[in-house]
């Protein structure tokens, strides 16, 4: 009896034992739960850094994909279709790169001063267009404007008292080539045209002139290169009336 006492564990012993295996599982539970949270909270940040990556990687293609409506335009005369320029999506307004903007002007400036007419002005305009012309499209335009030459000449149709007016209503671009080395644009420039006598306008005339042009950095005198610094010349020019009515 005495041996089958010392060899039983006593109920307090078990007791004790028992609250130790408890606190025992109890922390390995607790363990367990914070590796899983750990395991989880490492997931949810690598998945953040992902959803991150993906939005720097969209947002730095977002340029490469945009949206750029454009104008077209209708001719309500003769029905021609064209379009006119890039039209900015936020601001609504036409745009143009600098160096369209610059081709512009130069047309402008050469249909006004060839297809216009004043007594005043004449001689400047003529000694412009020449200057803004290349060799071929010079010399055809110093005959047509040469009454000892042409009896139609503007300067003895006109004389001192009549007036052409011309207004650019469009001006497009409709090619560029390289042409022995010599890079040239092909524009298409419409305008009208209204001739002022004393007491009396003509009708409105309606035009479309197709100007072939280009640059050269050509020698010129001080005084040429202040009316035409960047040497702008017009190698090809063709001049329609277009027809109104439909």
């Amino acid at each position: 009896m005495t041996a089958k006492q010392e060899t039983t564990p006593s109920h307090a012993a078990l007791e004790k034992q028992y609250f130790e295996e408890a606190r025992d599982w109890d922390a390995d539970k607790t363990a367990l739960i914070k590796r899983s949270e750990k395991r989880a909270w490492t997931m949810a940040g690598a998945l953040l850094i992902v959803a991150v990556l993906e939005a720097v990687g969209l947002a730095s293609l977002a340029p490469l994909k945009t949206v750029e409506p454009f104008v077209i335009r209708v001719d309500n005369n003769t029905g021609v279709v064209d379009v006119v320029s890039t039209l900015a999506e936020t601001a609504g307004e036409v745009e143009e790169s600098a160096q369209e903007a610059l081709d512009k002007y130069w047309l402008g400036q050469y249909i006004r001063n060839r297809e216009s007419y004043q007594w005043g002005t004449r001689e400047y305009s003529r000694n412009l267009v020449g200057l803004l012309s290349g060799a071929t499209v010079q010399q055809a335009y110093a005959s047509y404007t040469d009454p000892k030459q042409n009896p139609q000449a503007p300067v003895v149709v006109y004389g001192q008292n009549t007036e052409v007016e011309t207004r650019i209503k469009a001006i497009s671009i409709i090619n560029s080539e390289t042409v022995n080395g010599e890079p040239r644009t092909t524009a298409l420039v419409r305008y009208t045209k209204q001739v002022k006598r004393a007491g009396e306008r003509s009708p409105l005339t309606h035009w479309a002139a197709t100007v072939t042009f280009t640059y050269l950095n050509t020698r010129m005198s001080v005084e040429d290169r202040q009316l035409n610094p960047l040497g702008f010349q017009v190698v090809n020019y063709r001049n329609d009336q277009e027809s109104i009515g439909g």
